[in-house]
């Protein structure tokens, strides 16, 4: 009789025990909780997360200030996604996964990467891994969420990852130089050209360079072709890069995806491609965490519902097949990732950032927020030019012509340094001294000074933009709170939206442009 005593006691203990503390509530990872430490990032794959470098300019302080959230390492599948409204999609920075073009991030790997994200219902967060050969590590790091950079199922660490169905299929291709066309009427003594080779083994022998990680150099690797040897590029190169080595004399031949190699030829004619590589196609595939089943089965609805479609084909066609439209983005001036430019007033917004310490770059993100970079630009409520200036606001802040972007661009960076200035309590981050700044240049420093008072009487914290400011500044278009406020309605909607939505810019252009 004492088996049912001792059981109706373990019973009895276990009630009175305390159940476990439910796991915490994600949140987005650009709210900071207050009295909260930064979480460690989680444990690295391969080693511990690296440090960001020591900031040495004032820029770089300002730029790690306001971009420290993407430093943030966690973890989670689909429904910890939509909890903290973003979704960060790892990628590689090229020509045809992801790019600046005028100031506007491109890519199809990005557009496809926006289309998910619309279809989840999230923020999207771009983040450039530093090489191919990282996209997995950093994957499992926790630095972000999925993989979109055309990366084959067959590269390296592939097996620690779960890929979906691919997305892209394509062959490898041997890319060689033309052999120089002999011309008429010249008879001195000259080597005759270079032959194109047809086949693998008349490679042997010569330098052949491959992305390491690619899955081209395992593919090539078991041939076993005497005299064949795949030389390594470097880990940052590109296929761009592999195919500029070719043509400069560097290498005799790169080995690259016939997708990337098609569309490069369309605009150099000193290049050709050999052969392709015996194997049939490449698959490159989505990847998330093996854990992430809900991810997982979301993206494999996306592509089975999306795959090939009109959208889905003219995304394709637009970075692969228009010669104009790809021909526009690998001019270098245009393109803020490679040392071009962002806008066509670079140096101004330098000028003016360096003048009021703000970074030219947020300075940037703002002006194509207000204007889409359009000197002309009209608002239906009357704001005009790049900076998108009333006329009565332009006088108080002595522009004499806001048309004009030099002068549009000086007083709206003096304006924006203003305001920054004007919250400067010691509580106050400079990060949210920006964000203060930004919301009350849209909404006027009146609103703001409002959804601060507001955010204290309803137990938020008054000095944080992120999820506490922003979350005031929307109660200000509902009577119940604007009828009691000293400047009235807001449309806090738009406010919210346009600090956001700056914010998410400013990250970007960080990320792929210099300082």
């Amino acid at each position: 009789m004492r088996a049912p005593t001792i059981a109706v006691s373990l019973l009895i203990a276990a009630s009175c025990r305390e159940p476990p503390p439910p796991p915490p509530t994600p949140v987005d990872p650009r709210i900071d909780l207050a009295g909260a430490p930064t979480p460690p990032p989680v444990p690295a794959f391969g080693g511990p997360v690296a440090e960001p470098p020591v900031p040495e300019t004032a820029q770089e302080r300002f730029a790690q200030a306001l971009t420290g959230h993407r430093r943030k390492s966690y973890v989670g599948d689909l429904p910890d996604l939509r909890t903290r409204g973003v979704v960060r999609v790892l990628t590689r920075n090229n020509s045809t996964s992801y790019f600046l073009y005028k100031g506007v991030e491109a890519g199809f790997d990005y557009e496809l990467a926006s289309w998910i994200a619309d279809e989840m219902k999230v923020r999207l967060e771009m983040v450039v891994a530093p090489t191919q050969r990282e996209l997995v590590p950093w994957l499992l790091d926790g630095r972000g969420d999925l993989i979109l950079a055309g990366l084959s199922t067959s590269a390296a660490r592939a097996d620690r990852v779960h890929f979906t169905r691919p997305y892209i299929q394509t062959p490898w291709v041997v890319v060689v130089k033309k052999p120089a066309a002999e011309k008429k009427g010249k008879r001195e003594s000259t080597p005759p050209p270079t032959p194109t080779p047809r086949s693998l083994e008349e490679l042997a022998g010569k330098d052949v360079v491959v992305k390491p990680s690619s899955g081209a150099m395992k593919r090539l690797r078991g041939f076993e072709i005497p005299g064949l040897v795949a030389r390594a590029a470097q880990e940052t190169e590109e296929s761009e890069d592999l195919l500029d080595d070719v043509g400069d004399g560097k290498a005799f031949a790169c080995v690259i995806e016939e997708r990337i190699a098609k569309v490069e030829l369309l605009h150099r004619d000193d290049l050709e491609i050999a052969l392709t590589l015996p194997g049939g196609d490449d698959d490159a595939a989505l990847a998330v965490r093996k854990e992430d089943a809900l991810l997982h089965e979301f993206l494999e609805k996306f592509l089975e519902q999306n795959y090939k479609g009109t959208r889905w084909n003219l995304t394709w066609r637009r970075y692969h097949s228009w010669k104009d439209e790809t021909r526009a983005v690998r001019n270098d001036e245009l393109r803020g990732d490679r040392d071009g430019r962002i806008t066509p007033w670079d140096e101004d917004f330098k000028r003016v950032g360096a003048d009021h310490d703000v970074d030219w770059r947020l300075l940037a993100a703002q002006c194509y927020q207000e204007s889409r970079f359009d000197a002309q630009a009209r608002s239906r409520f009357g704001a005009i030019g790049v900076m998108q200036f009333l006329p009565t606001t332009a006088k108080e802040l002595g522009c004499a012509d806001p048309l004009e972007p030099r002068a549009a661009i000086t007083c709206g960076g003096r304006y924006v340094g203003k305001l920054a200035k004007r919250y400067t309590e010691d509580e106050i981050a400079l990060k949210d001294r920006v964000r203060f700044a930004l919301a009350a240049y849209n909404a006027g420093p009146g609103h703001l000074d409002d959804a601060r008072v507001l955010a204290k009487t309803q137990g938020l914290d008054h000095n944080r933009w992120f999820g506490n400011v922003e979350t005031a500044m929307l109660l200000l278009s509902k009577p119940r709170y604007y009828e009691t406020a000293a400047h009235g309605f807001a449309r806090g909607e738009e406010t919210v939206r346009y600090v956001s939505e700056i914010q998410t810019r400013y990250d970007a252009y960080v990320g792929l442009a210099q300082p």
